[in-house]
């Protein structure tokens, strides 16, 4: 299998914008850990579970994640994200929706 498109600290934003209302205090504390892990900050973290991020890529890929529609894929196309990109992130929403559901 080949390595998924999606960077690691993208999927963590998509993960923490998914799950932050219904995130478990010890889901929420892996999440804070993977996040420095990854390098990333309390203040990029806060904006992930926003919705949104700092970075420009990262905060479509968020956009796609919480609102797939015909209107978020395309602005995903014309930021540059490849079909299958689009797809996993569209997969990736699906997944970590049905396991907080």
């Amino acid at each position: 299998m080949g390595r998924s498109p999606i960077d690691p600290r993208v999927r963590l934003s998509i993960e923490l914008a998914l799950t932050a209302n219904n995130a478990m205090p010890s889901q929420f504390a892996k999440q804070e850990e993977a996040g420095r892990a990854l390098g990333m900050t309390g203040a990029e973290m806060d904006v992930a579970r926003r919705g949104s991020s700092f970075d420009f890529h990262t905060s479509i890929a968020v956009s796609l994640a919480l609102h797939a529609c015909r209107e978020t894929r395309q602005r995903a196309r014309d930021a540059g994200f490849s079909k299958e990109t689009c797809e996993e992130i569209e997969c990736l929403a699906l997944s970590l929706r049905a396991q907080t559901a």
